[in-house]
């Protein structure tokens, strides 16, 4: 029998507390996943437990403390050279800028993004999709309806093959802007 570390532990609890709509047991639980993870000099694991508190700020629209914890993560994967986690956190990071209104930064953390994606045998078809999706979003902010239309398009032929149970709301997501975007 295989035991989950306690750091693991504390993601699952945290990750089950926010389901649950209890924020503040959730970022108790992903902060003692940190302190565990880094005790135990586990990287990838502190940058997973930062990623989770990252969204929950995000999630309260405490965009600066969401950006900080996604910095840190971000700094971790480097470290520890899991290209596939590093482009994920870097996509998120992509769109946090865009809600910050810094569509700079965004487009650099979007193109090292996908950067990282394409060398990953391990990206999958809806991780591309939300990659495609916060580039077409990228792209509306910037003015540029043509390319935000193409990504739109590109992101829902995505969505469409990734087919997850329940629904795909990358799918509603895509469709409403193509059509908002077909309009002008």
């Amino acid at each position: 029998m295989i035991e989950t570390s306690r750091g693991y532990q504390f993601l699952d609890q945290g990750e089950d507390r926010r389901r649950a709509g209890q924020p503040d047991a959730a970022r108790h639980c992903f902060a003692e996943a940190i302190s565990v993870f880094h005790l135990d000099c586990d990287l990838a694991g502190e940058a997973r437990a930062l990623t989770r508190q990252a969204r929950l700020a995000r999630d309260a629209g405490n965009l600066e403390w969401a950006q900080h914890d996604q910095q840190a993560a971000i700094a971790l994967l480097r470290k520890a050279g899991d290209g596939h986690a590093l482009a994920r956190a870097l996509r998120r990071a992509g769109d946090i800028f865009l809600a910050q209104g810094d569509q700079e930064r965004a487009a650099a953390a979007l193109a090292e993004a996908f950067v990282l994606y394409e060398a990953s045998p391990d990206a999958g078809t809806l991780e591309i999709a939300d990659a495609v999706r916060s580039v077409a979003l990228l792209a509306e902010a910037l003015g540029e309806p043509e390319q935000a239309l193409m990504m739109w398009q590109d992101a829902r032929e995505r969505y469409a093959q990734a087919r997850e149970a329940g629904g795909n709301p990358g799918l509603t997501e895509a469709d409403t802007h193509i059509a908002a975007l077909a309009r002008h």
